[in-house]
């Protein structure tokens, strides 16, 4: 009988010590595994970048009348966050006569001016299909004097104009987004914006 208990509880302790065993392996009981990598975090959506040609009209009016009308094309990329710039002149020469004393004949020498047009523009998406496009443009011109032979003798006259703005214009849209006078001449400046997508 005793014999037999004792059997018993041998039996009892190797299947305790068996199911622990069992455990730690169905745990993992060997050698840790790697730690876990944190999930990397989302990331927006990118903006895509956007082929556009912006064409700007700078035309002058008296009046009702057009007396020029100068279109520039600009080539650029919305949202690549570069502006593309346009620098077109000519340097005037502007005459210093300087008189000498006693009789001596005047003594003329020249300056040199630069006229012209500057452009910068720069472009974004914006909601809702539109475009958001930046523009400075500044611009310089001569100016001679119309009326009677003393008036075309009178030296010339430099103009300047300057203007930055924010537009937010669809593609194939024209937006006339400036007119200016000038208050000597009375002149109207108009600038119109055209936008179109590059396929």
């Amino acid at each position: 009988m005793t014999r037999t208990i004792r059997l018993m509880t041998v039996a009892v302790l190797l299947a305790f010590a068996t199911t622990g065993v069992y455990a730690q392996e169905g745990i993992g009981g060997g050698q840790p595994g790697p730690p876990a990598q944190p999930a990397p975090a989302p990331q927006g959506p990118s903006r895509s970048l956007v082929p556009l040609k912006v064409t700007l009209v700078f035309a002058r009016y008296q009046g009702e009348k057009k007396i020029s009308s100068v279109p520039y094309t600009l080539f650029l990329t919305a949202n690549l966050n570069e502006r593309t710039s346009l620098r077109m002149g000519n340097q005037v020469p502007v005459t210093t006569t300087v008189f000498g004393q006693g009789g001596a004949i005047p003594q003329s020498s020249y300056n040199y001016k630069d006229v012209g047009t500057n452009i910068d523009c720069v472009a974004q998406t914006a909601p809702d299909g539109y475009y958001r496009v930046t523009l400075t443009v500044q611009d310089s011109s001569v100016a001679y004097a119309e009326g009677d032979a003393a008036a075309r003798n009178a030296p010339p006259t430099f103009r300047s104009f300057s203007s930055t703005f924010n537009i937010l214009v669809r593609d194939g849209q024209t937006v006339q987004y400036t007119s200016a006078a000038d208050p000597i001449s009375g002149q109207v400046v108009k600038l119109d914006a055209t936008v179109n997508v590059q396929k």
